[in-house]
């Protein structure tokens, strides 16, 4: 019988713009080696990022996983999508069973944390689903965290006022 492997907390924000600097920190914050091909799990990483940080508008996704030296090591992955309508979606993954306590506060911690490192006005939490790739796309999964009827934040989001 295989072991259950435990889904992770996928934490993502959104600047709607290509801001090189804040992306670069974030890297900087998070994959201290994400400049080096090998810190990514993608092929191509090193072509992808420069072409994203220029401005490019992929859709590509890049995950950098916690063996390759992440920061703080709770992270299981790092992430960065370069959206396909300018927009760039930061994103950190936590490796938690969905049903525990802890993972309520460690998702709280980084839905305060994302916004604050890097100045997006919104994140939102949501379990082993990839990031939105298009500004149409962050509004749904917002919506979706939000909830239907529009009564205000629920548990997996986060919006400044």
């Amino acid at each position: 019988m295989m072991a259950r492997v435990a889904p992770c907390f996928d934490i993502y924000v959104r600047l709607p713009h290509l801001d090189r600097p804040a992306v670069e920190a974030f890297l900087e914050r998070h994959v201290p080696s994400w400049r080096e091909p090998d810190a990514w799990l993608s092929e191509g990483a090193g072509e992808i990022l420069e072409a994203g940080l220029s401005g490019s508008c992929s859709g590509e996704v890049l995950y950098s996983r916690g063996s390759k030296g992440l920061v703080p090591p709770e992270l299981e992955f790092v992430i960065v999508a370069f959206q396909r309508d300018d927009g760039v979606v930061l994103g950190v993954s936590i490796d938690i069973a969905v049903d525990q306590d802890a993972a309520a506060l460690v998702a709280d911690r980084w839905l305060t944390r994302l916004p604050a490192e890097t100045g997006a006005a919104q994140a939102f939490f949501q379990a082993e689903e990839p990031p939105p790739l298009s500004d149409a796309e962050w509004r749904e999964a917002v919506e979706r965290a939000y909830g239907v009827t529009g009564s205000g934040p629920r548990p997996g989001s986060w919006t400044t006022g």
